[in-house]
């Protein structure tokens, strides 16, 4: 028996040689790199603003989008709980994006990047959720892209809930996100309740903090771009129908005690101001 164990160890030794010179560069690589997870291929380390642990990254983006209202400082805790509240269709029934300790991540990363951010950049963001409760619960990737218009902060999701790390630990192949886009929807369905849907796979958070302008101290309200300034606005049933759900999600908001009362009054009186 141990003749012909040494002599298929023999016959088989070259083999499993030229297989592991055969392995592609990219596998190869990947064992050997760092241990932080580069979720965005086409980001360059300059593009980094925010990132924390081995998954958790934020990046800005610059490309041809209208001007964003940026920078931007964001209230984490307020930002926070609505990130909370936001579910994504499952099998069965909507299920939440993230638990309170990922939507909080993200809401810090969002702040810090949103505070460097221009007005021509989108801000990029990886976090990882966890599936399930539990020691062993399985950790889930999500990724997309935010920015600041009038209307609050923009969430537009690429990919929601993905299970990757199981494959990444066991083969060190790293898998590309999809962050999202303003053109075309991606096949998120997100339910939020309290917030704008512009589409399936995007949301809009109200916010009350003004845009910061000039140096960190000074908070001042956001100008409005020229074009959008010397717009008319029409006054129609199409223009009352969007300011009374505009009052209805504001009622919701304070409801989840996502807003003080003194932030709903405020926005309250600046909608009946537009009446």
């Amino acid at each position: 028996m141990r003749p012909l164990l040494s002599s298929m160890s023999s016959r088989c030794l070259p083999v499993l040689l030229g297989l592991a010179l055969t392995v592609p560069m990219p596998f190869a690589l990947a064992a050997v790199e760092g241990s932080s997870y580069e979720a965005c291929p086409s980001c360059v380390p300059g593009d980094l603003a925010w990132n924390d642990g081995e998954f958790d990254q934020i990046y800005l983006s610059t490309g041809n989008a209208p001007a964003n209202l940026q920078p931007h400082v964001l209230a984490v805790d307020s930002v926070s709980r609505a990130l909370a509240l936001l579910k994504v269709e499952g099998k069965n029934k909507p299920v939440a994006v993230f638990g309170d300790d990922s939507a909080r991540n993200l809401a810090r990363g969002l702040a810090a990047a949103l505070a460097k951010a221009g007005p021509q950049q989108d801000v990029l963001f990886f976090i990882v959720s966890s599936g399930n409760s539990g020691l062993f619960g399985s950790k889930l990737g999500n990724s997309g892209r935010a920015f600041i218009d009038q209307h609050g902060l923009n969430i537009i999701f690429g990919e929601a809930r993905v299970d990757f790390i199981g494959r990444y630990r066991a083969t060190r192949m790293r898998r590309a996100f999809d962050f999202g886009s303003r053109t075309a929807a991606s096949p998120v369905r997100l339910a939020a309740d309290g917030m704008h849907h512009v589409r399936s796979d995007w949301v809009v958070v109200p916010l009350m903090t003004p845009v910061q302008t000039g140096t960190p101290a000074v908070l001042m309200a956001p100008a409005l771009p020229v074009q959008m300034m010397a717009a008319p606005v029409v006054q129609d049933d199409k223009y009352y129908a969007a300011q009374e759900e505009r009052l209805k999600s504001l009622k919701r908001l304070r409801a989840q005690d996502l807003i003080t009362e003194q932030e709903y009054q405020a926005k309250r009186a600046d909608i009946l101001k537009a009446w």
